[in-house]
């Protein structure tokens, strides 16, 4: 991940999210994913994030195989100090063609991230 940690998360929940102070990171590049939890200073998660690709094999133009981004996923959720999760959901399917498009979903309070 990249971006700061609040980047997706809407405006109106800027000021009720319990803030991270410390972070673990999973990566497994074999299935091209990643995993962050963070945690609050009593060692509670307070944020989630997870990212992966799946891939398919394919052919080149000239034939030859390759493996083409088929589908990715993004969710990232933030603990509100009342209990509930905030998350918000990217998602695209459309890898394979020229205007890959990836869609942001709502966001939407749960109960676990």
């Amino acid at each position: 991940m990249t971006e700061s940690w609040d980047h997706l998360l809407p405006s109106e929940y800027c000021n009720r999210v319990v803030q991270s102070n410390a972070y673990r990171q999973y990566t497994d590049d074999y299935a091209n994913a990643e995993k962050i939890i963070g945690f609050d200073d009593n060692g509670e998660r307070c944020f989630y994030y997870h990212a992966f690709t799946i891939t398919e094999e394919g052919f080149d133009i000239d034939e030859f195989p390759i493996l083409i981004d088929a589908y990715y996923e993004c969710v990232v959720a933030w603990r509100l100090r009342e209990g509930k999760w905030v998350r918000v959901k990217t998602v695209s399917n459309r890898l394979d063609r020229c205007h890959s498009r990836y869609t942001t979903l709502p966001a939407e309070l749960v109960d676990t991230p």
